[in-house]
Parts: C-alpha cells; structure tokens; sequence
C-alpha cells in the first residue's frame, strides 16, 4: 500500500483514528498518492477530484457534491457514473461533449429518464444565464461539430455483420433464454480484445411498429425527414432509426397537444410531467390515449434515436480472430398485462436470421484488462451474463500460456437448468486453467446464496489470494450484485486483515489504483 502522508502532527488534540481519517481526507482533497492515488508526492500536480463518481450516490446527493463547479462537471455528476461506454464515452468525457461540442443529451443509457431530465435542466438553466448576461448565443449553446465518421467498426461507422449462430445455453424449463451468439466479422479486419464489448444497432419488433402505424392510421410509406436529415419511408424510420419503446417527456407532451379528448389532453400534460412509467412504450401510450394522433412528422421529430446497446465479448481473438462471440440474455417481461421483449436482445438473439446483417462495433475498454503478468493470479467474479468477459479472459489466459492461477465465481438460480458454459467450465478446471470454481445458485436450497455469501464462506483463501496479488475482475449487474460484491470484499479486508473499516476502504481503494480491482459493470 501507498505511505501516507501525515499532515496533522502526534501531539494535536485528536484520537489516534480522528488523526489517521483527516490525514487521508487531507491527502484526498489535495489529490495526493496515500489516500484516493491522487498526484506523486515531491511536488507534482494534483489531479482534479470527482467525489460525485460514484454509481451508488443518488442525484441529488450527487448534485450536491458538484454545486459551485464548472458546467461540465455538474453534467458529469448527473450521468449514471458507471464509465460504462454506451453512450460512446466515459462519463466525463460526455459531459464535456455535451457542454463544448452540443451533443446529445440522451446517450446515457443507465442513467435513463432521471439523467436526461437533469442534463436538460442544467443545460436550459445555463442557457437562461447566458441569455441574461447578453452572452452570444454560441455560447450559450454549442452548435454541434460535424462527426468525422471514423474507422470500419466505430460507433459512427459500423459494420455490417453477420450472424452466424445463436445456441441456447438454458436446460428446458428454466425461466432464462440465455443465447451463446456467434458473430462473423468476415475480411472487416476489426481487431478487438478480451475486455472489449460490442456494440450493436438493433431494430425494433415490427409487429410493434405494424400495430402504431395502424393506431394512428398511417400506411408506413409516407415519406418523413429522418434524424439524419434524409426523407425516408416512416416504417423504415420506426423500425431502425428512433426508440419507440420510451418515450420522451416532448413525445409525451406532443400526444397532449394532438388529444381530442379533453381528459385524455389533461392526464398526458400531467404525465409528460412526472415522465412515464417503466416499461409504458410509444404503443402504450396511444392504445390508453386513442384520442391523441399527433402529426406523424412531429412525432419523428420528437422520437429519441434508438440508442446501440453493448454486450461484454465472450472470446478472444487469438483463439477467434474473425469472429465475436457474446452472451445474450433474452428480455422478457409482462407490463401492464401485456407481454414486452427487449429490443436488442429479442433482435439479437431470436429475430435476427442465420446469416443475417447486424450493424457492430467495437467498444474498447480503457482498462478491464486481462493483466500483463502472466503470473498474477486473477480472482474473476461473473453471475449470469457477467460470466461473458470471463470466457475471453480464460480462453486469452489459455492461449498465453499463463501460469497465474484463476479462481472463477459464478451463480445463476438452478444448477440444473441455469448452469451455462458447464461443460467448458469443467473442463477447464480438469485442466487446471481454473483453480478454483466457486457456484453459487440461488434457487437450489430454501434461503438463497449469492456469489457474495460464497465470497464470505471462503474469505480466509480469498484473503490469500489478495496478499498473493491477485487481481480481481467483476461484471455484472451494477444496482445490486456489484454493490453487494464490494461490500463483501471490504468486510473480508477488514476481518481478515485485522482491519478497521477506515483501513479496509484505503485498502480497497489502493486496489482501484494499483488495477487490482476492475469492474465492468452496467
């Protein structure tokens, strides 16, 4: 661990711990190595400090943090501070495009409704500003930069691949549709590695899309001004170019506007207030609503585009160099009695066809990286889909020739029915490439286990394998499991290091800064 700094001296008026928690707070705020991996001690410039980045702070007491700050670090403290690439960025890097170069205010997919209300706020409320202090309106609101389209598999210039298999991974029976999807990346060339996700641009259901055209009387081919700025056929616009399955508070409103019915107008302005509920998509609305039909040319232009989607890669490329393998947990639910699907994993996984085009990408990964040193031991920690980046990572680990041991964590609800990846699994601990497999699955007794109670029952190896120097890696789910995943890993630090819970945060935090502890969560 880092030294640290001791700025209040032995004989000041405090407790032995009162005096270590100011030290660290000091050297935090000064951006200093010893507490958070600020600047180098001697003098080096310290690095500026984010204390609203954190996923599990709410809004407002993110807002809070960042109050007084310059307009692109308020915007960043309103995004889901995950860094987890959807939206084509990192957290703060979005919200210094959004506040220099005008981008668009709803690429952050976790963040939903919540972060793009707020955005819109800090964004109008710095245009009001502007527009009191006669700033010139260039300022007040950044024209946006032409997009140079980058190389063949970026976000701005996809390529058109192919599906060459998708393998269901679930026994009959069970309440999953988990696919194993085969990408063919033809003679693309794109290079990718294990750590990277993908990137996709899916389409909408179309029999949703048939049923709005037929709900607002519209034949489909009528010929509309698409996002792009190019005149399309409407259907093709519905189908692939905007979301249809949440509408925007403007979409709300412009149903409002276009109601016949007085009550109908009365109760859509009430909730373009509050915002839609979960799960009330674009269809919804105007089966509730049948009296409102707004211009179909409005409603293009009020339609958020149809966001790409990532999904962890589940190969390497040294074992797969022109193809993308990736795990697919179809989405599937009942809202408001009606059956929904989700949009890219249904496209994905079911409606897309063998040998079917799929618009890809690549997202790179700054740092959810198999390590350089072959002999680090790696501690990886992935429940259901989580487990994807943990097949690339074996299977890179495998073609290597690491000698590093491997401890994998896995759970999912039935051993019988939910045990992905089993077989490739077992064979890799027969060959001794996993170490140790550790399964947690949650339905197989009367009180559920998680890989976090797993974590908990073998925390004396766990804490071996720490001091060692492993590296542990986590995907997954970022609202709960990663959640419960850190708050175990610190009650090991702190149990089986001696540790109070002060030391075991710097503990954990000087694992963050050493690369040590690596998520990809979402």
């Amino acid at each position: 661990m880092p030294t640290q700094v001791d700025l209040i001296p032995e004989d000041a008026p405090f407790e032995a711990e009162q005096r270590e928690w100011l030290n660290g707070l000091i050297a935090a705020l000064a951006g200093w190595e010893g507490s958070l991996g600020g600047a180098e001690q001697g003098g080096g410039e310290a690095k500026e400090s984010f204390p609203w980045h954190d996923p599990a702070m709410e809004m407002d007491e993110r807002m809070e943090l960042a109050e007084g700050k310059p307009h692109e670090r308020q915007l960043m403290a309103a995004m889901a501070q995950l860094d987890c690439g959807q939206c084509g960025y990192l957290c703060k890097t979005y919200a210094e495009a959004i506040a220099f170069e005008g981008e668009d205010l709803n690429r952050c997919v976790p963040g939903a409704k919540e972060t793009e209300r707020k955005l819109k706020e800090l964004v109008a409320e710095r245009e009001a500003n502007a527009s009191k202090a006669d700033a010139p309106a260039e300022e007040a609101k950044p024209a946006p930069k032409p997009k140079k389209k980058g190389p063949l598999g970026t976000r701005d210039n996809p390529y058109m691949a192919k599906l060459k298999a998708s393998t269901p991974l679930n026994a009959e029976g069970s309440s999953k549709d988990t696919r194993h999807v085969v990408i063919d990346l033809g003679d693309s060339g794109i290079k990718y590695e294990a750590g990277d996700s993908m990137g996709i641009y899916p389409e909408n259901d179309p029999r949703t899309v048939d049923a709005i055209l037929a709900d607002i009387e519209a034949s489909g081919g009528e010929k509309v001004k698409a996002p792009d700025g190019d005149n399309k056929l409407l259907r093709q616009v519905l189908l692939k170019e905007v979301d249809i399955t949440k509408p925007s508070d403007e979409v709300i409103a412009l149903l409002a506007a276009s109601a016949s019915d007085a009550e109908e107008a009365d109760d859509l302005r009430m909730l373009s207030e509050r915002g839609a509920e979960e799960g009330q998509s674009l269809l919804e609305l105007l089966r509730v609503y049948p009296s409102a039909r707004p211009d179909v040319q409005k409603l293009v232009d009020e339609l958020g585009p149809l966001q790409p989607r990532l999904y962890s890669i589940a190969s390497s490329a040294r074992k797969y160099p022109n193809e993308i393998h990736t795990t697919v947990a179809v989405v599937k639910t009942a809202v408001y009695g009606r059956g929904y699907k989700g949009v890219a994993s249904t496209f994905l996984a079911k409606r897309l066809s063998r040998n079917g085009e799929v618009p890809v990408y690549i997202q790179r990964s700054d740092e959810f990286r198999v390590n350089a040193d072959p002999d680090h031991p790696a501690i990886m920690i992935g429940p259901g889909t989580g487990i994807a980046p943990f097949i690339a990572f074996l299977q890179e680990r495998e073609a290597r020739g690491d000698a590093g041991r491997n401890w994998l964590f896995f759970g999912n609800p039935e051993s019988a029915k939910d045990h992905i990846y089993r077989d490739q699994l077992e064979a890799w601990r027969h060959d001794g490439l996993i170490s140790r497999l550790t399964l947690a699955f949650s339905r197989d007794q009367e009180d559920k286990v998680y890989v976090q109670n797993r974590m908990r029952e073998q925390a004396r190896e766990f804490w071996a394998w720490l001091e060692a120097g492993a590296v542990i890696y986590i995907c997954g789910d970022a609202e709960r499991m990663a959640k419960d995943v850190d708050a175990a890993l610190h009650d090991i630090v702190a149990e089986q290091g001696g540790m109070s819970e002060a030391d075991a945060k710097r503990y954990v935090a000087t694992l963050s800064s050493e690369h040590r502890y690596l998520r990809d969560v979402y």
